[in-house]
């Protein structure tokens, strides 16, 4: 497979696969302008003005008519079909990439996951659903929407843009969004987050670093919310700039101010995607996709995957000052989303999704070509005993083998917590259907929501009212209809009532803008929408 292809290998995770079939068919009846790679090629060689994205699957916002959404748009009432539960009453966020403009020939081959940042909003109250999408106004989008054209190069290398947007930042907010202490944050893991008004999706803050006490150039797209506190726990690698080994580690309470900070370092500079916390422990995860230096210089991405680098589990305390980091090795696994993880005495267990080798095809592999077999995703238990002072490897096994997947999520309300339910967005298999996976690990049972005819986004677990017990809810996402080129429904099921199908769907008119990640907020954890606009 080629670095920058967009096709799905059997058993493998190409970028439109791994981010859902619903995810990148955007378009509220939008084709672009439409013309051939050549046409839009020779035009800006002439120096046309006009947007031209490339038809070209694989080159930078390419493909076919709607691929890019760019429409800024409000929905008010949408239709439902079936039975909305009238007892929700919040606010269903999501955000992806959705390229703001084609980039320079040059530049073509970049990823998507450089795309600016689309945030969409499902409200719920009172029985109805309104829907909302906004960009997230980051410095980025607001340079290039003055410029009418692409100002940053390829994706995590600032040796590739143009020189008038020296000093700005490069976040796109494409990745994942919070919302704590009453605040949309909208993240991407190279950045700050952006503060977006969560009822109009105004942009507030576009470099929100909780009252300036953030001392990290970046900010992980997964922080996790402490189960008994409400407290707020996140990180940054690259800390302190391109390539550094510092990891910034901080906690802020439910009003938002920084409570605990310590900057530690990883054993190399490479992907920290995602990480865990328990009540005790904070557990970091190195994956063996390097930050590569040499390609940054010569104009490339940022990262290239090394199977010779071992994968690395640090663990340490939570609130001291980083010296008892300690860190461990064990199977190199390629995981980049946790399901859950906890503390038991002196033996730390995390749950991650993660295939054997490179599960990003469209980064570089520098030793072997892409394997489609090593990247199917499992999930992966690891355990750390602690009470040995010697020992100095993780443990590793595969749970639940018969389930293939990637994005796998929790019960938001037991991020640090023992848990027991889990759920993945499955890829399927033979007379296997895709869709989303239950997993009850408590009974060691597992479940399947599928939709006929539906290619599933990422799903987020809504529970049924306001401290409903653990896995007790919804779970909701995206769908788009396979004969209907893509539009997309927001499918809703009942965790009790799974083999029932959808309770709901509330359908739109068009694709959605495409997604990577999504977060329930209730009504109760945002500000009054009187309010909203004076925050």
């Amino acid at each position: 497979m080629s670095e920058n292809s967009d096709e799905s290998t059997a058993g493998g995770v190409g970028r439109r696969a791994f981010l859902g079939a619903a995810a990148f068919g955007t378009g509220a009846a939008l084709a672009g302008f439409g013309g051939t790679a050549a046409a839009a090629a020779t035009d800006r060689a002439a120096g046309a003005p006009q947007v031209a994205f490339p038809d070209k699957f694989g080159a930078f916002g390419g493909g076919a008519p709607g691929t890019n959404n760019r429409t800024e748009m409000d929905l008010y009432d949408c239709e439902v079909e079936g039975k909305l539960p009238i007892d929700l009453d919040g606010t269903w966020f999501r955000v992806g990439p959705d390229p703001q403009y084609p980039k320079p020939d040059k530049y073509a081959g970049d990823i998507m996951f450089d795309g600016e940042g689309h945030v969409s909003a499902f409200r719920f109250k009172n029985g109805h659903v309104d829907y909302k999408t906004r960009y997230a106004k980051t410095q980025r989008w607001k340079a290039q929407h003055e410029a009418r054209r692409s100002l940053f190069g390829m994706y995590r290398n600032p040796t590739t843009d143009d020189p008038s947007v020296k000093g700005l930042s490069r976040g796109t907010a494409n990745t994942q969004l919070f919302v704590h202490h009453q605040k949309l944050l909208v993240f991407k893991e190279d950045s700050p987050p952006v503060y977006m008004d969560p009822h109009t999706l105004e942009t507030i803050d576009d470099y929100y670093t909780f009252g300036g006490k953030l001392k990290s150039q970046t900010h992980t797209a997964h922080p996790k919310i402490d189960s008994e506190t409400g407290e707020y726990v996140s990180f940054g690698y690259e800390a302190n700039g391109l390539c550094s080994k510092d990891i910034h580690v901080f906690s802020a309470d439910k009003k938002g101010a920084v409570n605990w900070a310590v900057t530690v370092q990883a054993p190399y500079a490479g992907m920290m995607h995602d990480f865990a916390v328990t009540q005790k422990h904070i557990i970091l995860y190195l994956t063996n996709m390097v930050s590569d230096m040499d390609r940054i210089r010569a104009g490339g991405v940022h990262f290239s995957y090394d199977s010779k680098m071992p994968c690395y589990l640090g663990i340490m305390r939570r609130g001291g000052d980083g010296k008892d980091l300690k860190w461990f090795t064990g199977q190199n696994l390629f995981c980049t989303h946790v399901m859950g993880a906890w503390t038991d005495g002196d033996k730390v267990t995390v749950d991650m999704d993660g295939g054997e080798g490179n599960q990003f095809p469209f980064f570089p592999s520098l030793r072997e070509p892409f394997d489609p077999l090593k990247s199917i995703g499992l999930i992966r238990r690891f355990t750390v005993d602690l009470s040995s002072k010697t020992n100095d490897r993780y443990q590793t096994e595969t749970i639940y083998p018969m389930i293939s997947g990637v994005l796998s999520r929790q019960d938001d309300r037991y991020h640090t917590l023992k848990y027991r339910w889990g759920f993945i967005n499955s890829t399927g298999g033979p007379g296997k259907p895709a869709g989303w996976a239950i997993i009850d690990h408590q009974e060691g049972k597992t479940q399947q929501c599928s939709v006929p005819d539906y290619s599933l986004s990422e799903m987020t677990f809504v529970p049924r009212k306001k401290g409903a017990p653990e896995g007790d809810g919804y779970l909701i996402g995206l769908g788009g209809s396979q004969k209907e080129a893509g539009r997309s429904d927001l499918i809703i099921f009942d965790t009790k009532a799974v083999a029932e199908g959808p309770v709901a769907r509330v359908k739109m008119p068009f694709k959605c803008v495409g997604q990577v990640h999504g977060f329930w907020a209730d009504a109760a954890d945002l500000p009054a929408e009187r309010q909203a606009r004076k925050i």
